[in-house]
């Protein structure tokens, strides 16, 4: 088993990158892009973090996040995000994608990939890089599409 270490950083910010089981395109549909949003919001009034940056693509999500000082909890953040989705999505109609019986018997479900990616954005030059990924990642998305998509 991995033992996966991630920076916190106590009013740091961070840019993330979050996933779909799969890479399923959940967020084709528009409820979907409008439940994220509705949680999202809870989440920053929870937890307070400021959204420097976000892109939302059917599949997965690119975001950064400024967090408050003394603050480095985004992964309670991500995990509550995640879970109050997954809880609505499907109790709406969402589907979800198949899933082993271990995960099943882990109580994991197959809206969302289990981890999340995060880096620690160190200066002003690294947040214009990352805004600029995240302005331009939709379009590199499009040129890759296959014929007919």
């Amino acid at each position: 088993m991995s033992n996966y270490r991630r920076v916190k950083i106590p009013g740091a910010t961070y840019f993330f990158t979050v996933v779909t089981e799969h890479r399923a395109p959940v967020f084709r549909d528009e409820q979907a892009v409008r439940l994220l949003g509705r949680i999202l919001r809870e989440a920053q009034q929870r937890w307070p973090f400021h959204v420097e940056g976000m892109v939302l693509l059917p599949e997965h999500l690119h975001a950064i996040w400024s967090l408050p000082s003394g603050d480095a909890e985004y992964s309670k953040r991500w995990g509550w995000i995640k879970k109050e989705f997954t809880k609505t999505y499907l109790r709406s109609g969402g589907r979800e994608q198949a899933i082993s019986s271990s995960r099943r018997n882990h109580r994991r479900s197959g809206v969302w990939h289990r981890k999340f990616w995060e880096r620690n954005i160190r200066d002003e030059d690294e947040l214009e890089a990352y805004l600029d990924y995240i302005h331009w990642n939709p379009v590199k998305h499009e040129l890759v599409k296959a014929p007919g998509d």
